[in-house]
């Protein structure tokens, strides 16, 4: 699997049933995501879930906004958490 913070333009182009995780940030512009798609131009890109869980509890008022961040039991690989119904891309 592969991590990844991208923008909404970027996520656009990924193919949507190889997302594993999708989460918004706060203010919408920014997602990240967890997929076997590999992408050329992230934002960010991390090693594995525990770097990108680490990343949302330094970074967490952009992410969750109450303190916290994600933890990696929030990152299911294996179930298809990304739901194309509520998104709106």
């Amino acid at each position: 699997m592969n991590y990844y913070i991208v923008t909404t333009t970027v996520l656009n182009t990924l193919t949507k049933t190889n997302i594993k995780y999708m989460h918004h940030s706060n203010d919408g512009t920014k997602r990240i995501v967890i997929t076997s798609d590999s992408v050329s131009t992230p934002l960010n890109t991390f090693a594995n879930a525990t770097a990108l869980s680490d990343y949302t509890f330094t970074n967490n008022s952009e992410w969750v906004g109450d303190g916290t961040g994600i933890t990696e039991d929030n990152f299911v690989i294996g179930e298809v958490i990304y739901d194309p119904n509520i998104d709106d891309i």
